[in-house]
């Protein structure tokens, strides 16, 4: 293992500085649970119609689907990641700081779609310089979850306090203090350094290539799968408990309980790595998904079952992101990691998250709503099988490539090293 060096972000104790990387995900995530609950708000306070507004917010998933990549392969080419977050982080500052002055709905398109591609550069890159990190300490299954769950508690921080202040002084405070949210960000950003390079610093290897592996295939279409079935729980969630006479108080109580599950599945990750093979887990975030959202289709109405449910957000959520970033360093690491980390978010939350919204709403308009759980909990068990079938995939390439070594090692004896000929 290489020695730990200052620039790595080490404390005196040897071990990566949890503080730095914490306080970024803080930063992030708190942008983040801004972003998602309010920006929609302020775009309807600006006089935008509900049609405008809803293709400002399909801007946000189109810049997902490709600009993870595109900042994932700069920032392997150039060797850095701290160099292309700091770029992001101080780029949106600024746009956000010029927001207010937007006037006209197509210069409001330009802006958020500039800020969706800048923003999507941070947490694909964010992660990969996390793991990359924890990885040089072996420390990724104990510290990865202590440290992200500061990014949930910047989330559930900033919706809870985000509500309270534009309560009292309205939306037209809303680019403020996303500004000040990004301010944070920028200044833990400078503090920050790359980690050592996991090898030389030569053309880096192709990525998209991996994606013919049939393993690293099924792996995506299950994350795929996932935030598939996750667009039922970010887009129609509240409107179904609204509709079946839910208070506003009580929809918050119940995605408060989920964000929650979700940062104590994090502090105490590390105990279920250790004894549950990662087989066993990412495959059980699927079945738990999909009992998770059949329930919240079809048994909403018992608020007790839908407070139990809640809690399962610590693994359709929390647990399948750690279990997936786990499995991605099967393939994607040392010059792959950025664009590896990136090909997960553009497939799993930009195209699954846009498709899953898309078809979700159709389900919602043509069906019922409590349908629209029943495909989610379709897409989770569906999910399941192409975990498990990755698994399989990756275990039958081992055997081929032990029967390779083996034909190799019994070709070698039968040829001495100097000859052409087989020895008799």
């Amino acid at each position: 293992m290489a020695t730990p060096s200052a620039g790595d972000g080490a404390t005196g104790a040897g071990r990566p500085d949890y503080a730095r990387f914490g306080v970024f995900y803080l930063g992030y995530y708190g942008y983040v649970g801004l972003i998602s609950p309010y920006v929609s708000l302020y775009f309807a306070d600006r006089g935008f119609n509900p049609v405008q507004i809803g293709v400002l917010m399909a801007s946000f998933q189109v810049s997902r689907i490709f600009g993870p990549y595109l900042w994932g392969w700069l920032s392997d080419v150039m060797h850095t990641r701290v160099r292309i977050l700091r770029v992001s982080a101080f780029t949106s500052l600024l746009a956000f700081l010029m927001l207010p002055g937007v006037g006209s709905y197509a210069g409001m398109m330009a802006m958020m779609l500039t800020l969706s591609l800048l923003t999507s550069a941070m947490s694909p890159l964010g992660d990969a310089l996390t793991i990359s990190t924890l990885r040089r300490y072996g420390a990724f299954d104990h510290s990865y979850g202590r440290i992200r769950m500061f990014g949930s508690v910047g989330f559930i921080g900033a919706v809870l306090a985000g509500g309270a202040l534009f309560e009292a002084v309205g939306m037209r405070a809303f680019p403020w203090v996303a500004s000040a949210l990004l301010a944070i960000l920028a200044g833990v950003v400078l503090t920050m350094r790359d980690a050592a390079d996991d090898g030389p610093r030569t053309a880096p290897p192709r990525a998209l290539p991996l994606l013919r592996r049939p393993d690293v295939a099924w792996f995506l279409a299950s994350a795929f799968l996932m935030m598939f079935a996750h667009a039922a729980l970010y887009v129609f969630y509240s409107l179904w408990l609204a509709k079946l006479g839910y208070s506003k108080f009580a929809i918050g109580v119940m995605w408060t309980i989920g964000v929650v599950a979700e940062i104590v599945f994090f502090y105490y990750q590390g105990l279920l790595f250790a004894r549950y093979a990662l087989r066993t887990i990412l495959a059980g975030t699927f079945v738990l998904a999909a009992l998770r959202f059949g329930l919240t289709g079809y048994f909403a109405q018992f608020a007790w079952l839908m407070a139990l449910v809640q809690v399962l957000h610590a693994a359709t959520f929390a647990a399948h992101h750690s279990a997936s970033l786990k499995r991605l360093q099967t393939w994607f690491a040392g010059p792959l990691q950025g664009r590896g980390q990136a090909l997960y978010t553009g497939i799993s939350y930009g195209v699954g998250g846009t498709l899953g919204g898309l078809a979700m709403g159709w389900t919602w308009n043509a069906l019922a709503p409590e349908h629209t759980f029943g495909l989610a909990a379709i897409a989770a068990a569906a999910g399941a099988f192409c975990a498990v079938m990755s698994f399989r995939a990756e275990g039958d390439d081992a055997v081929q490539a032990s029967a390779a070594q083996t034909r190799s090692a019994i070709a070698s004896d039968e040829v001495s090293p100097g000859d052409s000929m087989p020895n008799r």
